[in-house]
């Protein structure tokens, strides 16, 4: 098909654009740009991302902050923000009055306020569309920062729209620590195995205080399925502190050698599973109550299997170690309760302090 339109392609391309254009509406704003490329396939039995991020991946992150009018640099000034990432007084000035960068940034953006709020998107010495890539992901990750994007909802927004441009090219933004409440981000591969569950109950974690917890699914999300054993140990850690933080939490106590069997019976007597306003003897509550203590028993169960065959008791010539659908296996039931468990305790949480 490629080769049939090569001859044309420049003229199918600007009719694309033309009508692109038309649909939006020149008053939208948006940048529209339109290429015919050909499809170059994964090699066969590949299906993860090369990793780089190409330059269509960041001219449409940029272009897309442009589209929705982001003030890039947020609550900083210029400078504060670019210094985080470039050295402003080893680049040169375009201002023959000052000898470095920052120099003509404090003079066109402070002192004579005659340079737009986009400046930075065009001005060569940062060069944005062309940045090298690691650069280019820190850009992005400052762009998101709580110190620099104030209001919480436009942080999500934008890093649910650069997350969706940067999956083209196997990377995402993550959460990392929690500052006043909202998280930082850093850039990581994607890693297979974990879905968007494991990033809920961390920001759940966060808000109950629980840094140990949220270390650990922080730690789980870092290594996903490429540990096996690792993840499989993680996620019976991560129910164990799941069970502890909501039975401390609820003054219930329990014995330090506590296992996950005798903590999830523990716990079956504190968490309301069924909807507010039925009651917790209506018809099917044991049925739900198993299948969470299942859940639950599932990331318990795992651990002599991973004890068995995980790397802690060597390797010999015939050694089969586990495999990364274990690991799924141990990681989705483990998110899975742990997202309704502690959801469910810090609704009640919520609703005893309002009485």
């Amino acid at each position: 098909m490629f080769v049939r339109i090569e001859g044309k392609r420049e003229q199918v391309e600007d009719l694309i654009r033309a009508n692109l254009e038309t649909v939006l509406g020149a008053e939208a704003g948006f940048l529209v740009n339109v290429e015919i490329a050909l499809l170059r396939p994964s090699r066969p039995g590949s299906t993860i991302p090369d990793g780089r991020i190409s330059r269509r991946t960041q001219a449409a992150i940029l272009d897309e902050m442009r589209a929705r009018g982001t003030v890039w640099n947020g609550a900083l000034d210029d400078m504060e923000f670019l210094g985080r990432i470039f050295d402003l007084k080893s680049m040169p000035s375009h201002d023959s009055r000052f000898d470095t960068a920052e120099g003509d940034i404090w003079q066109h953006r402070f002192n004579n306020d005659d340079w737009p709020q986009d400046w930075v998107f065009t001005d060569e010495r940062f060069g944005l569309y062309d940045l090298e890539q690691g650069t280019f992901l820190k850009f992005v990750a400052e762009v998101l920062h709580p110190g620099v994007r104030i209001d919480a909802t436009e942080q999500a927004q934008l890093a649910i729209a650069f997350n969706d441009h940067l999956g083209n090219g196997g990377w995402q933004l993550v959460e990392d620590m929690v500052l006043d409440g909202r998280p930082t981000y850093v850039a990581e591969r994607k890693v297979h195995g974990l879905g968007n569950s494991v990033r809920r109950i961390k920001a759940v974690a966060a808000s109950l205080g629980s840094g140990n917890l949220y270390e650990d699914l922080r730690r789980l999300e870092h290594i996903g399925d490429t540990e096996p054993g690792e993840a499989i140990g993680l996620a019976k850690e991560i129910v164990e502190s799941c069970c502890k933080l909501i039975l401390d939490d609820r003054n219930v106590p329990y014995p330090e050698t506590a296992d996950i069997p005798k903590l999830l019976k523990l716990l079956r007597g504190e968490i309301e599973i069924m909807p507010q306003g039925i009651r917790e003897t209506a018809k099917a509550s044991n049925e739900i109550r198993d299948v969470l203590t299942s859940l639950g028993k599932i990331a318990h169960a795992l651990g002599p299997i991973r004890n068995a065959y995980g790397k802690g008791h060597g390797r010999g010539r015939n050694f089969k170690g586990l495999e990364p659908r274990h690991a799924r296996l141990a990681i989705g039931a483990a998110s899975t309760f742990v997202d309704f468990v502690l959801d469910r305790h810090r609704d009640l949480a919520t609703r005893q302090r309002q009485n």
